[in-house]
């Protein structure tokens, strides 16, 4: 087989892209697979192991995913197949937001670095069946392992997710289309996480990456006296406070807005907060109303292990019923996610 009949891929991701009309598939024959130079022709010595996906029984742990320490090319890994001309690219990134996969029998949230890439499968010269085995070839080569043991439209996965089969498809996978075949796959190396999602339809093909990491903090934390200011002419405040993804545990970096509030009430004793959670729209409403309780509790056990009297605070987690922002882009969910301090 020629060079140019064989594809390249580099890893990526996909969402804001047309629906397309069917177009005739190519009856030449299916190109193979080749990965990128920057990885090595070898594979661990877990590769077999690895293949194997967690137990549906236990749910999805991210630590039955052996490490792999195979070289990676720049993000977003896998290139576009070649031959596929410009016009024929669909894309869309984000230096930072938040994306779901489908790991285990679980939706899986994940914070990062996104892009997401669809071409149809008959500009790429590929069947359906075609595009998928590439892929799947080319990720495993880079030592991902597939997690989903359901597929997005199993009955009982909709129902534990909302059971709207639509919803789940376009607002929590972010995908264009029904979807023929799903495969998520996990590449778990010593530095940080990569998950990615091959999603086929009848005519196209979405690769979805996600480069885990953790958001770079932009908005400062809000001192005790600008605090009390704001409640003293507001009575409210809306506070940052890094969590880690999808847990109720502050991160380090979020404790200096938790020691700024301690500061204000051993400054005041006289005053009484409500500390409230809320989150931004994505996901299921139901775990985020409970996530945002569970992140106002843990923010006033945080203060009452600091010497404050816990009769002087309460928590409630309000979820995204009162957003301040657009929830339809980032810079707006980013405002949503926060805890608001209520002077009572």
């Amino acid at each position: 087989m020629s060079s140019n009949s064989k594809l390249a891929f580099t890893v990526a991701l996909c969402i804001a892209i047309p629906l397309f009309g069917c177009k005739r598939k190519s009856d030449v024959p299916q190109p193979d697979v080749a990965v990128a130079a920057a990885v090595a022709p070898s594979k661990p010595a877990n590769a077999e192991s690895a293949n194997n996906p967690p137990n549906p029984k236990t749910g999805f742990d991210l630590n039955s995913v052996p490490v792999s320490t195979i070289p990676l090319p720049p993000f977003p890994y896998l290139d576009w197949p070649q031959g596929l001309a410009d016009g024929d690219r669909f894309s869309d990134k984000s230096a930072f937001d938040r994306a779901y996969v489908v790991a285990g029998n679980e939706l899986h949230a994940v914070e990062g670095r996104i892009e997401n890439r669809r071409f149809r499968d008959a500009d790429a010269q590929l069947t359906q069946l075609a595009s998928q085995r590439n892929y799947e070839a080319a990720i495993k080569a880079l030592g991902g392992v597939k997690v989903n043991t359901v597929l997005p439209g199993d009955p009982a996965f909709v129902k534990a997710n909302g059971g709207d089969l639509g919803d789940l498809i376009v607002n929590k996978l972010h995908l264009k289309d029904y979807v023929d075949a799903y495969d998520a796959y996990l590449i778990r190396t010593p530095e940080k996480n990569i998950w990615i999602a091959v999603t086929t339809s009848s005519t196209s093909t979405q690769i979805s990456t996600i480069e885990e990491q953790a958001m770079k903090q932009q908005v400062a934390f809000v001192t005790a006296d600008a605090m009390q200011s704001e409640l003293n002419t507001k009575g409210h405040i809306a506070l940052y406070i890094n969590f880690d993804t999808d847990k109720a545990l502050i991160k380090q970096d979020g404790m200096a807005a938790v020691d700024e509030i301690g500061k204000l009430l051993n400054k005041d004793p006289a005053l009484k907060l409500s500390v409230e959670g809320h989150t931004d729209n994505s996901g299921d409403a139901q775990h985020n109303k409970a996530l945002s309780q569970q992140r106002a509790d843990v923010v006033v056990a945080t203060l009452v292990t600091k010497g404050i009297d816990k009769a002087r605070l309460s928590a409630k987690g309000m979820g995204a019923d009162n957003p301040i922002a657009d929830n339809g882009n980032e810079e707006g969910r980013a405002k949503n996610r926060r805890v608001e301090l209520v002077k009572q």
